[in-house]
């Protein structure tokens, strides 16, 4: 089985290198993008092929990932439907486009999976939420988990979902960042070493986010254990209450859950 990439320029990118040898070895994978000197480059660093154009990488392959933003799937689709046939399929990452609208492009809908990944994959950490369109069946599903699995982990969903996943894990490393940002600033503040201050919030996050992550407990057991009654984590967490972090959070969710609706209907 042989994989096209369309569009490289990030989480393409990244996803090849994941997959590359991996998943697929690299010479079953093709990839191309508007940007030639990235293709060079990627082919160059795992040894992959490079296509000239979606038409040429269609007909070398038989799985394609398009790895486009959404205000490219109006131009890119109507190419990858001119070429597609049985029993050549698809998987999408374009953020807030329905299987409906990709399906939409084409006379006979092939099976499609859509997929919400994010940034994490760089490091193997990456939580990518599946779901399928009206032709895809369970083998197709599995041959995308294998392809995510690869970049960290995966879960699938029905596709009502997609944009809140957007919202909470295609949008949430930024505001992760923000808010290890923040910690590392206040520690500045109360006399830290800015280098000293950024590796404490850093790892912070990252061991309460492991200990989760290994125990499936609700956050509130581990808030709840490293709270002591008058302690200095609950005066912490009562400014947190009193400036809103809570409601501010959710706030954002709902920002980035609408935008991937409205991307999702953009032509």
């Amino acid at each position: 089985m042989r994989l096209g990439v369309i569009g490289i320029g990030k989480m393409g990118g990244i996803i090849v290198r994941s997959i590359a040898d991996e998943v697929f070895p690299a010479k079953q994978i093709w990839v191309t993008d508007l940007d030639n000197s990235l293709v060079k480059q990627l082919c160059d660093e795992k040894g992959t092929n490079s296509a000239s154009d979606i038409a040429a990488l269609i007909e070398e392959t038989q799985v394609i990932l398009c790895a486009v933003p959404p205000v490219a799937v109006p131009h890119i689709l109507p190419q990858v439907a001119r070429t597609l046939s049985t029993p050549q399929w698809l998987i999408s990452i374009a953020a807030g486009v329905t299987t409906t609208t990709l399906e939409s492009y084409f006379d006979t809908a092939p099976p499609i999976v859509r997929v919400m990944p994010n940034i994490s994959a760089s490091v193997g950490a990456a939580i990518s939420v599946l779901t399928t369109g009206s032709a895809a069946n369970q083998a197709h599903l599995e041959i995308a988990q294998r392809i995510f699995d690869a970049c960290g982990t995966s879960l699938v969903m029905d596709e009502r979902h997609l944009d809140a996943v957007t919202g909470v894990s295609g949008s949430g490393p930024a505001y992760v960042a923000l808010f290890i940002e923040a910690l590392a600033d206040a520690g500045v503040h109360v006399g830290l070493p800015r280098i000293d201050a950024q590796k404490l919030a850093t790892h912070t996050v990252l061991g309460a986010a492991t200990m989760l992550a290994e125990t499936q407990e609700h956050p509130a057991v581990l808030k709840n254990r490293v709270t002591t009654p008058g302690g200095t984590t609950a005066a912490g967490l009562h400014a947190l209450e009193q400036g809103g972090l809570r409601a501010t959070l959710t706030e954002a969710i709902l920002a980035a859950t609408e935008r991937a609706k409205e991307l999702g209907t953009t032509e």
